[in-house]
């Protein structure tokens, strides 16, 4: 008697662990970043200067060297040039501005937010055909303003590199989620 309760109570704990570790492995959650993309078995893909359709300077350079470090440092593609690529992710700056948001009196702006539109797509190497794209994507970033114009100036160049980094590991990680 004393085995059949020890082998029901066995049976019982069995069943709970199964229970409980099919509803751990299909609960939907997962890294972001992973999978396999728009199309699975790609490996290799080309990120050209994008292009620039702001008064900028600099943000086709800044923003595809951004992403191609976001693709060289993370995950199973390699980022590679447009004759050894599977597919090609063209890019576009569309918008850059900024709001005030702080203020030290009425005629002070102390601090602002500057704002970063793309327009990106992946496309197949060989068709043209779009795999994945994300039109009016946007990010944005604060930074102070100050009396001399070299240090605002200096601030709201490392707003836009934090927004180019953050903007590249948010297109990465969609693009190879599928999203």
């Amino acid at each position: 008697m004393r085995i059949g309760s020890i082998l029901k109570n066995l049976r019982t704990a069995s069943l709970l662990l199964a229970v409980l570790a099919l509803s751990a492995a299909g609960c939907g959650y997962r890294f972001s970043g992973e999978g396999p993309g728009p199309r699975p078995g790609l490996h290799r893909v080309a990120i050209p200067l994008f292009e620039n359709d702001t008064a900028e300077p600099g943000l086709e350079t800044l923003f595809a060297g951004e992403l191609r470090r976001e693709f060289l440092t993370r995950g199973s593609m390699e980022a590679t040039s447009e004759g050894e690529a599977e597919a090609v992710f063209r890019g576009r700056v569309v918008n850059i501005y900024t709001v005030e948001v702080a203020h030290r009196d009425v005629e002070e702006t102390i601090e602002s937010r500057l704002y970063v539109t793309l327009n990106i797509h992946c496309e197949d190497a060989e068709t043209k055909s779009v795999l994945w794209s994300a039109n009016g994507f946007s990010y944005y970033e604060e930074y102070f303003q100050n009396e001399d114009p070299m240090v605002s100036y200096e601030n709201r160049r490392q707003a836009l590199e934090v927004i180019a980094r953050e903007m590249a590991v948010r297109i990465h990680d969609r693009f190879l989620s599928n999203f």
